[in-house]
């Protein structure tokens, strides 16, 4: 199928949210794994969508109002997966845009998941979130012994995904337990060691998982 060509570059910020959230949800048929963005090209400015996800995920509590939790879990599979043209995950590599602005992306994800996915509970997206974003680490398209934004991003990826941990939030925990499972940062057996330390009563699953990715064994 040819690609639709859309151009954002002059949208506000609240046309930008419909841009990503307001698509009908297929829930049959092919469509249903082929979402809509797998079928648009988009012509964007990088650094303004890196603000604008800055914008969404430091005060995300007005999703709620507007979207079914259908389309949320649509949008939020769009924001942080590759196969979108202006993802969260394409911002963050985008060494055009100054690397404090992507650090300061990164680091707001932790208000997203603090104020937003550990009250309004999605099906996958939230689990997912922290693969799509450290799975280089795991693949070894990222190796820290390379330095300089290899080394340097890990490092604000760990400080986020430790602090999710710290979360008395179940959702938080689970999807930081995945992306540190995945992103290979040296000082994640002994940050997991602490965690599980702390939660005594986590259960024989929960528990098995954190070690699992203690050992960077996770899916």
């Amino acid at each position: 199928m040819e690609r639709v060509q859309v151009d954002i570059r002059e949208n506000s910020f609240q046309e930008f949210v419909a841009f990503i959230f307001d698509h009908e949800i297929q829930s049959s048929g092919a469509q249903r794994f082929h979402p809509w963005y797998c079928d648009v090209e988009v012509l964007f400015d990088a650094r303004r969508v890196c603000e604008f996800y800055i914008q969404l995920f430091r005060n995300p509590d007005f999703l709620v109002q507007m979207y079914s939790k259908d389309k949320l879990e649509q949008g939020f599979w769009a924001i942080h997966g590759d196969a979108f043209d202006c993802s969260s995950q394409r911002i963050i590599a985008d060494t055009d845009i100054p690397f404090s602005l992507r650090c300061e992306c990164i680091r707001s994800m932790a208000d997203l998941f603090t104020r937003f996915f550990a009250i309004e509970s999605l099906e996958t997206s939230v689990f997912m979130w922290w693969d799509s974003l450290c799975y280089d680490w795991h693949s070894g398209v990222r190796d820290r012994s390379l330095g300089g934004e290899d080394e340097s991003l890990q490092d604000v990826f760990f400080e986020v995904l430790s602090g999710l941990l710290r979360s008395d939030s179940k959702a938080c925990q689970d999807a930081a337990l995945h992306g540190l499972g995945h992103l290979h940062h040296p000082k994640t057996s002994e940050t997991i060691e602490a965690f599980l330390s702390q939660h005594s009563d986590l259960g024989d699953e929960r528990r098995t998982y954190a070690l699992s990715a203690s050992r960077f064994e996770v899916l």
